[in-house]
């Protein structure tokens, strides 16, 4: 763990976030996650500070995520101004990435440049499952659009989806090989395929191979268990292409970094992985940098 790292998928959890979440979270996140019981109390802010410090991880992006259309049952959004106070109190420990609903339109469109201008958030988040809109939707083009305007990265979850909860399923829309359609169509924007794209992982592979614009996410699954192929392309001829990710409470900072090292990367590989490849995608402006 002796590169400094960058943790571009993390959730910010303390106990009053928690507390707000839906009911199905602790299940879900505790069931089929297997969070343990002290993080499913939720972290303050000091303690996640010093599990950031213990694993070596100097800065996290902190989603406000949108999870689902607003007022449907099951559907959980952080107000984006929870992380902008954060990353306020710690500008030199967090940067914030604003959530997407395709479904609020021009409204929501406005927010997302309000956020990025006037409260410095560095980037965009979507999770299209939760719309059950594939990425390609035309109503996610119009954010894509000002994303490429504002010069900020687009990161959305591919691959499938887990159950979240028994009474409202949702269908696994974000197959990678979509993502081409985007990067043809948006040469500018920076697409970020997070949550490796499993069971579709040379298919992510592909797309980021063939298109500049194009990188992946390497958080929501323990690094142990990600394709080889992955792993190869990332230490690498894709070692431009690939950065960090926990999904944090997903997967604990410290044991992402542990599985990581026993990989053996290559030194270069590695620092591109953990750091640069991240400073250079969102511009992140950080102390030796």
């Amino acid at each position: 763990m002796s590169t400094p790292a960058i943790d571009i998928v993390c959730n910010l959890f303390t106990p009053e976030v928690v507390a707000s979440r839906p009911a199905w979270n602790k299940q879900f996140l505790g069931g089929k996650v297997n969070a343990s019981e002290d993080t499913l109390a939720g972290l303050t802010v000091e303690q996640h500070l010093a599990a950031l410090d213990a694993a070596n991880v100097e800065h996290a992006l902190l989603i406000a995520p949108k999870m689902g259309r607003e007022g449907l049952s099951e559907s959980w959004r952080l107000d984006p101004m929870r992380v902008v106070e954060l990353v306020q109190a710690h500008p030199d420990r967090f940067s914030g990435l604003v959530g997407i609903d395709p479904f609020e339109g021009m409204k929501g469109v406005r927010e997302l440049e309000r956020m990025v201008r006037e409260y410095g958030m560095v980037g965009a988040h979507i999770y299209p499952h939760w719309f059950e809109l594939a990425p390609d939707h035309a109503r996610y083009y119009p954010f894509y659009a000002k994303c490429a305007e504002l010069g900020v990265p687009v990161q959305m979850q591919v691959g499938h989806c887990l159950r979240y909860s028994h009474d409202h399923p949702l269908p696994s829309v974000g197959r990678p090989i979509l993502l081409d359609t985007l990067a043809c169509h948006f040469p500018e924007l920076k697409i970020i395929g997070i949550h490796v794209g499993w069971p579709w992982t040379e298919e992510m592979i592909a797309v980021s191979y063939k298109h500049p614009n194009v990188y992946i996410g390497i958080d929501a699954y323990a690094p142990k268990y990600l394709d080889p192929k992955l792993v190869s392309y990332l230490n690498g001829w894709g070692a431009d292409k690939v950065m960090f990710g926990t999904d944090f409470p997903v997967i604990p900072h410290a044991r992402a970094r542990q599985e990581i090292a026993a990989w053996n990367l290559r030194p270069e590989s590695e620092a591109k992985l953990m750091r640069q490849n991240a400073l250079k995608v969102y511009d992140l402006k950080l102390a030796g940098a």
